[in-house]
């Protein structure tokens, strides 16, 4: 477990892996703490005006670039940083960007996807420039307050919380390829996604009981299979990892993390 005074935990909010690094944001505080995840040791806290950092989010990092959303309530940026150095890149910021409480965010390369959950929307970015690519709105894409979202550079997933749905896009076009909706699928108020290339892992917290999570086929998005119940320790979950082999799911009113092996489907 890491704790102590020289992370600067404030209300963390989010993290990201990027392989050398574990980048962490403090809601709370107004920052981004890095750790060494060889080590576990802190590397450094960005933090100050020139970030314009305002409780952070969501996080995302492919080593090169770390993208941070921050959610002001009612507008909203997204901080770009040198993932070597911790200098500022730059922030994006304005009407254009149609950010609206944004609250999740995924990168696949050549684009940074932002869920808008205000909006109802989805801004596209070009991951090079930061230039806005385009905005995705409207119920053509069943978006109803979009609180999550994930990419395999081949499809962009996004998980609708008060629609109880998941949408899937053409991550080359941003075309609306499907929509994922009713009980079938177990969703009732999913709120976090993960690709692992081979599935595609949703978590669910509903209002009562314990939550799930739903396992669909990325190529297909057709169900997997729904694990339900005490025996994986879920207690509210929220967000999700998965790097292929395994599965991290975090429990917010558990104060647990639970892994498990994708080979249990």
């Amino acid at each position: 477990m890491l704790s102590g005074h020289r992370y600067q935990f404030n209300q963390p909010q989010a993290v990201a892996l990027d392989g050398p690094d574990v980048w962490v944001t403090n809601s709370g505080e107004g920052s981004v703490t890095e750790v060494d995840a060889a080590s576990g040791a802190v590397v450094r806290v960005l933090k100050g005006h020139r970030y314009e950092f305002n409780q952070p989010q969501a996080v995302a990092s492919d080593g090169a670039d770390v993208w941070v959303v921050n959610d002001p309530y009612g507008g909203g940026s997204v901080t770009e940083v040198d993932a070597a150095s911790g200098a500022l890149v730059r922030v994006l910021t304005g009407h254009r960007y149609r950010f609206d409480e944004p609250g999740a965010i995924a990168l696949d390369g050549p684009d940074v996807w932002v869920a808008n959950s205000g909006g109802d929307s989805v801004t596209e970015l070009d991951a090079a420039t930061g230039a806005l690519v385009q905005v995705l709105d409207g119920p053509a894409y069943g978006f109803s307050y979009p609180g999550g979202i994930a990419s395999d550079g081949r499809h962009v997933w996004v998980a609708n919380a008060l629609g109880g749905s998941v949408t899937e896009l053409d991550a080359a076009s941003g075309a609306l390829v499907q929509v994922l909706d009713g009980p079938a699928y177990g969703f009732n108020n999913p709120v976090a996604v993960a690709s692992d290339g081979a599935s595609v892992w949703v978590t669910d917290d509903p209002s009562s009981g314990s939550g799930w999570v739903t396992e669909l086929d990325t190529a297909s998005g057709a169900l997997v299979k729904v694990l339900d119940g005490s025996a994986y320790g879920f207690n509210s979950p929220e967000g999700i990892a998965s790097d292929g082999a395994r599965v991290w799911v975090a429990n917010a009113t558990g104060d647990s993390v639970t892994e498990f092996p994708t080979s249990s489907r």
